[in-house]
């Protein structure tokens, strides 16, 4: 019985060639069993569905999985595929660690294609290490979700356990998009991160919350860069995808591209009785000048 699998996209050098075919078998080992998939430098175009406990995915050297889907896309039923069973990696384990990697939906403009997940990331105690996520709207779906959509539907996903509450870690990661690309409900940390936004039609937005009313923690930015493309402006924190949403940004280096009122209500005058926004020793290099139903703690302009 291994518990460690090695994958290679030239045949005959590994286990196996696909990083799927790898997580399939591990998932036939006892679930206590601790599993670690190695994946060699290349280029994986795959998508996968890992809901491995106590494993572990480590990349070495340049590591790329690539993925197309997005939410306009068309099934053979003929109905859309919706955001999210468009994940190029979807995880939804306990006790996971990921390194190395990059992991990119390449679907295209959210105006054109719709929303295109690069993670899903159902995992609970979840840590990822030097990572890239790369797409353009939503970029990284952090659950868990709301208990339905804003219209009353439910969502269309590959969730197969449902979860109240998630806590993630993302550490040293490079995480880029355009519109909503950090969203969901998770506890997650993010620390010493590169958050990029790149060029779109529209304003763009880094966050997307939906902390629950009873979270005491939604989204943490800890000393991250907010940085973007040449040419982009307009770019808020966040809104508020749900009315509890609650992101901090502490000890940040935010860039000139940030919208001078940082964070927008998503047009509800309701949201900003609820949500909570923070601002805390972070250094600006464009506005600091916040509408008055936000919170800045010791603010520094530079």
């Amino acid at each position: 019985m291994k518990t460690e699998i090695v994958i290679d996209p030239v045949p005959g050098k590994a286990d196996y060639q696909s990083i799927q075919a790898g997580i399939d078998y591990l998932g036939s080992l006892p679930n206590s069993t601790k599993k670690t998939l190695i994946i060699r430098e290349g280029l994986y175009r795959e998508y996968i569905e890992c809901r491995l406990s106590n494993f572990q995915m480590l990349g070495q050297g340049e590591v790329q999985i690539i993925g197309y889907r997005s939410a306009k896309q068309k099934l053979s039923s003929g109905e859309e595929r919706e955001t999210f069973r468009t994940a190029t990696v979807f995880l939804e384990g306990e006790n996971v660690h990921i390194e190395n990697l990059q992991i990119i939906n390449q679907a295209g403009a959210g105006d054109q294609v719709g929303q295109a997940v690069a993670l899903f990331n159902y995992a609970h105690h979840v840590r990822l290490v030097n990572c890239r996520l790369s797409g353009q709207q939503d970029t990284l779906c952090t659950g868990p979700l709301p208990p339905t959509q804003k219209d009353g539907r439910l969502f269309l996903t590959p969730v197969t356990k449902e979860r109240k509450y998630c806590r993630q870690y993302y550490e040293r990661c490079w995480i880029e998009g355009t519109i909503d690309f950090i969203f969901g409900g998770a506890d997650a940390v993010f620390d010493h991160c590169i958050i990029n936004s790149l060029p779109c039609s529209s304003n763009g937005y880094i966050t997307a919350a939906s902390t629950t009313k009873e979270q005491e923690q939604g989204f943490y930015f800890y000393a991250c860069a907010i940085v973007a493309d040449v040419d982009v402006s307009a770019v808020y924190l966040g809104r508020p995808w749900r009315s509890y949403a609650q992101v901090t940004f502490e000890k940040c280096e935010i860039g000139a591209h940030v919208h001078q009122h940082g964070w927008h209500d998503w047009d509800e005058e309701k949201n900003r009785h609820t949500a909570r926004f923070y601002e805390r020793n972070n250094r600006y290099q464009g506005w600091v000048c916040r509408d008055a139903w936000l919170t800045i703690e010791k603010g520094e302009n530079r």
